[in-house]
């Protein structure tokens, strides 16, 4: 009798990156679709692809290579 093979799918890596503000050290970023990042003591923990996209070409930010 033959084994089926096991559907195991690997886990979903949600993005993640952390960037630097280089203008301020507090500030609330809104997004047309009403989400919000916080930054907090100049940095600012991004977890949504256009967000991450978003900070990456906005030149007040700088993201941090190794850190999430």
């Amino acid at each position: 009798m033959a084994k089926e093979p096991s559907h195991t799918s690997a886990p979903l890596v949600q993005p993640r990156a952390t960037f630097v503000d280089t203008r301020f050290r507090t500030r609330v970023i809104v997004f047309p679709d009403g989400s919000v990042l916080r930054v907090i003591k100049g940095e600012v923990l991004a977890s949504v692809a256009s967000h991450i996209e978003y900070l990456d070409a906005h030149p007040d930010f700088k993201r941090l290579e190794g850190r999430a």
